[in-house]
């Protein structure tokens, strides 16, 4: 299991545990954070389907390569892992499990190291990349 893998179970375990141990706290910001978590939810569910048989928990895409440009990949390269981070976030947010957010942030570097070797990865293995990537926003849209 990677590392990437493992924080984000590990996020998803510490919130209701927190919970549990803090109190049940209940406030809009619950609801924000219920609003974020459904919101990866149903964001990392559309980016899967749109990847279909293409979809695998590798680096390197599959032989034989193929660029995905349909669904959310029309703007954004990695739909898939915005929508794990917005879960990341929205888990604890939702519990009012804050200390819990410290591993969402581990998460999120985490995330950001892995996007950096898996651009490297595809502009060495999928022709069309690099004009894709030049023309998409990698994470946020019009920010990043």
């Amino acid at each position: 299991m990677r590392w990437h893998h493992r924080l984000f179970y590990a996020i998803l375990l510490a919130a209701p545990l927190e919970w549990l141990l803090r109190g049940r706290p209940g406030s809009w910001v619950a609801g924000a954070g219920a609003g974020l978590f459904l919101g990866g939810l149903v964001g990392y569910r559309g980016a899967g389907g749109a990847l279909g048989e293409h979809l695998t928990p590798l680096l390197a895409p599959r032989e034989p390569a193929t660029l995905i440009e349909r669904g959310p990949y029309r703007r954004l390269r990695h739909p898939m892992y915005l929508a794990e981070l917005a879960m990341a976030a929205g888990a604890p947010v939702t519990l009012g499990a804050y200390t819990t957010l410290t591993l969402a942030a581990g998460f999120a570097f985490v995330v950001g190291r892995r996007i950096a070797v898996e651009e490297r990865l595809l502009c060495e293995h999928m022709p069309g990349y690099r004009s894709y990537a030049a023309r998409t926003y990698r994470l946020l849209p019009y920010v990043y």
